[in-house]
């Protein structure tokens, strides 16, 4: 059975990437930042091998990579770097080829990272969108021209986004008073995956490297408006969770609290070029996780986040 190396083991995407992989038989080589960590544990347990390190350990990394056929790589903006992002693409790059048996790459970026050419000819009105597309690009471009057989996907809005210490960075509100405040129009939605379902698509690419090579896919599955979003949520913790509007005069003071509200405004303004939904991805032949059976699975822990349960 072959070896893969999955970055970013713990997290969601490279979880279930991994777990998809050993399930099948298949060695799985785990770098992850604390190999102590109960989710590292949990991945042992399942027979996967770990390497504790960052993204700029340079000898974990090589260390991890050795003897493996296919990489999945998820790697993470370094906002004060702009070009971080870039050099740890290209830090498993060469220490794929230093490996010597490193066949494919799978990256993982976001939806829209190919939307513009130049992300920072939008720095101006943007900058915080620009320098984080532009980041997510400057990987994309490291792995087209690596000269491995590659894929690229692109998750949407990920679902488990609105659980854990994180929703905090897109509506502060929303743990503590069960608000979702932005700064779209009321009609406007917002795309939806579960990273789970990433994770089904990473491993198939990397078993069968050929079928996918060169593809880039945006993975989307379904589109709801906030205050759909709201009543899901609603529905299924038992209890009300509002959304609130923005005005003009609100959003210019909370964007400079919170940067992320660019991504709103970057829609709201009539940037988005595209519309894709789980419909384009049924020919893979997975079955994709809807929200309401993630909000399902998760329920506990949105309870737990919004501070009904403790």
């Amino acid at each position: 059975m072959p070896t893969f190396l999955v970055t970013s083991a713990t997290g969601r995407q490279g979880a279930s990437t991994a777990r998809i992989l050993l399930a099948q038989g298949h060695k799985v080589h785990a770098l992850v930042r604390d190999t102590t960590s109960p989710a590292s544990l949990d991945l042992k347990s399942l027979g996967a091998v770990l390497f504790g390190g960052g993204f700029d350990d340079v000898a974990s990394i090589n260390a991890a990579i050795k003897g493996v056929e296919g990489v999945f790589l998820n790697t993470f903006p370094n906002l004060q770097d702009p070009n971080g992002e870039s050099r740890t693409a290209e830090t498993f790059v060469a220490a794929a080829r230093a490996a010597g048996t490193v066949k494919s790459f799978v990256v993982s970026t976001v939806f829209r990272t190919n939307e513009q050419e130049d992300w920072s000819k939008l720095k101006d009105d943007f900058p915080f969108l620009s320098l984080y597309f532009t980041s997510k690009s400057s990987v994309e471009k490291v792995i087209r021209a690596s000269g491995f057989t590659y894929t690229i996907l692109r998750p949407g809005w990920l679902m488990h986004n609105y659980i854990g210490f994180a929703t905090s960075y897109h509506w502060p509100d929303y743990p503590t008073k069960r608000l979702i405040t932005v700064s779209v129009p009321r009609e406007w939605q917002l795309d939806h995956v579960d990273a789970a379902d990433v994770g089904q698509f990473a491993a198939a690419a990397l078993l069968e490297p050929e079928r996918y090579n060169k593809k880039e896919i945006d993975l989307v599955n379904e589109w709801f408006t906030f205050d759909e979003v709201a009543k899901l949520l609603s529905d299924t913790i038992g209890a009300e969770v509002k959304v609130k509007y923005r005005t003009l005069e609100e959003t210019a003071e909370a964007r400079k609290q919170l940067p992320t509200i660019e991504r709103q405004l970057y829609a709201s303004g009539g940037h988005e070029k595209t519309h894709p939904d789980g419909s384009k991805l049924a020919g893979y032949g997975f079955k994709l996780t809807t929200f309401k059976e993630f909000l399902e699975r998760e329920k506990i822990e949105i309870r737990k986040t919004v501070g009904i349960d403790a």
